[in-house]
């Protein structure tokens, strides 16, 4: 790992904040009875109280994370973390699976801490300085040997005056719901103990000194403790959250942000072969579509359709023309008086985004997209009718773990889910299920390498992005955002609102969580898949996992 910019000074998540969380306590202020109560109001949680906890499998041990609260400290808001064993480890500990394999955006730890705002849809990455590396403290926060552990501090971006509380995604752990963000003076970069048990070093050495006259042993002076260096801070990205949903079996892909939103339609569902005109069956379709405009406010809808290249040019363009005037003229007839309008393209075979070499590719490339730019000003939810497709791989019910045997380990898998903001979490425990110890193996099935979105896009190999709810015959992927592009993926590459790092080791005995964060779906249950369970036999679908009632986190009606 490369060095961290610091300065010198000048098994589900259990919150731990007692009375400093509750409603303002009346104390009284004399010991007449008769006295009228003094109230005083509750100061809320401090900077070095521990607000949630969670364990996680490092190592080949299970530490403890213990989250301090966020604290604002100007343009920024600053994370402190303790990672702490249950005894002082044998040897020194490195803790791994905080970077990720990213062809485009920085890799470096700890970029997969993220704070995530989930009622306004957005994700925040580490401050980076002018390299792109993250700004941390200490510098060697990633190794410790003694029973404190080790502590991590990193700012963000600051959120608006009236953010009271973000997401924390911390690897290995459940997604921590709500963490307070307060104002105070930061929490020390190195543990509190760390610094006194420095400190007490240094006095008994002086103290050995001054009790031998006769001998002039070297004293060493002690280092003031690391500070995180704020002005080292260039960049700290904030990336708007992107919704992927597909219903009515594929046909409809939904693409939604705050501020856009993109339908596409197969074109094999809306027409017969070689027609512009809408067929009965493409009712369902249209009508999904007029509802996702439905949702935003007025404006230009672009309706653009696209053919693969089985004709020549010119008769492609004309096809695709048409079809897209189809659509629009049934989308205008459901969404009269809302003030959007309509305005159509047709690019014929000139945009393919798969290659046309097959009939399966092919069928991708006949389509018809529907966009829109406006802010979302209500909403609902995505259709849950239909049936699961057919799945090859492993199939268990929630509650009751499903047994997973890849290569020479053997797992087993559960599910919960529960609501944030609305949105659907779903926390995976996978649970080493042999004696395996020391042999550095990861969870194979979690690993992915690839991305749901079509066209030059890429994600980080080793993502978790595999992993996918079902309702009826629609699936929703995690939630995504692009963090940049380059010459060979103009398309961007994409991290999922999930782990973006599934090579971590984990020991026989030991459980690892997983959080994945969906769209907002309500419902009581649902189906969690983990790959297509086509191409292999470790694929894994949980059905009937519990959807915890209520919302972990009251959430807002939608924002100007």
């Amino acid at each position: 790992m490369r060095p961290s910019r610091t300065r010198p000074a000048k098994h589900l998540t259990t919150l731990v904040v007692a009375s400093a969380l509750g409603l303002a306590a009346c104390t009284g202020g004399s010991t007449d009875p008769d006295a009228t109560p003094t109230p005083t109001v509750d100061p809320g949680p401090q900077p070095e109280d521990v607000v949630a906890t969670a364990v996680i499998p490092e190592a080949g041990m299970d530490l403890e994370v213990r989250v301090h609260p966020l604290v604002r400290a100007g343009e920024h808001v600053v994370l402190t973390v303790d990672v702490v064993p249950p005894e002082a480890p044998e040897d020194l500990v490195h803790l791994r699976g905080f970077g990720v394999t990213s062809f485009i955006a920085s890799s470096w730890p700890p970029v997969n801490v993220r704070l995530m705002d989930l009622a306004r849809d957005v994700v925040l990455h580490v401050g980076a300085d002018s390299d792109g590396e993250p700004v941390v403290a200490p510098e060697d926060w990633s190794r410790f040997r003694t029973e404190r552990g080790t502590r991590l501090q990193m700012p963000f971006a600051a959120p608006a005056d009236d953010v009271d509380a973000l997401s924390l995604f911390f690897p290995g752990a459940p997604l921590f719901a709500q963490v307070p963000i307060i104002d105070g003076e930061l929490p020390s970069a190195v543990h509190p103990d760390d610094v006194a048990a420095a400190e007490a070093a240094a006095a008994t050495a002086a103290a050995r000194a001054s009790a031998s006259p006769s001998a002039t042993p070297d004293v060493e002076e002690t280092a003031p403790p690391e500070e995180l260096d704020l002005d080292a801070v260039v960049e700290a990205p904030v990336f708007p959250l992107e919704s992927t949903t597909a219903e009515l079996d594929g046909a409809v892909q939904t693409i939604e942000s705050t501020e856009k939103v993109e339908v596409t339609l197969g074109s094999d569902v809306l027409f017969a072969f070689d027609s512009a005109d809408l067929t009965p069956e493409s009712a369902d379709a249209v009508a999904l579509v007029a509802q996702r405009l439905a949702e935003r406010e007025a404006g230009s809808v672009e309706v653009v359709g696209h053919t693969d290249d089985q004709a020549d040019d010119t008769y492609n363009l004309d096809l695709s023309r048409r079809r897209a005037q189809a659509v629009a003229d049934a989308l205008e007839a459901q969404v009269a008086g809302s003030g959007h309008r309509m305005r159509v393209a047709g690019r014929g075979e000139s945009e393919p985004v798969v290659p046309n070499d097959s009939e399966e590719n092919r069928a991708l490339n006949r389509r018809v997209t529907v966009s829109l730019t406006s802010k979302v000003v209500t909403r609902t939810d995505v259709t849950t009718t239909g049936e699961l497709p057919p799945f090859g791989g492993v199939v268990g019910t929630a509650g009751t773990p499903v047994r997973v045997e890849s290569g020479s380990r053997v797992w087993e898998a559960d599910a919960t889910a529960r609501r944030v903001h609305g949105h659907v979490v779903v926390d995976l425990t996978v649970h080493g299920a042999d004696e395996e110890d020391g042999n550095h193996t990861a969870i194979g099935f979690m690993r992915g390498f690839g991305t749901h979105r079509l066209g030059d896009t890429i994600a980080p190999h080793e993502n978790t992005a595999r992993a996918t709810v079902l309702q009826g015959a629609t699936r929703l992927f995690p939630l995504d955002y692009r963090v940049g592009e380059n010459e060979a993926y103009p398309d961007g590459e994409w991290f999922t609102a999930s782990d973006l790092h599934a090579g971590h080791w984990v020991d026989g005995g030991q459980t690892r969580t997983y959080s994945f964060v969906y769209p907002r779906l309500d419902v009581d249950t649902l189906a969690f898949q983990i790959g297509t369970g086509i191409a292999f036999d470790t694929d894994v679908r949980l059905l009937d996992v519990p959807v915890a009632p209520g919302d972990e986190v009251a959430t807002p009606g939608p924002r100007d």
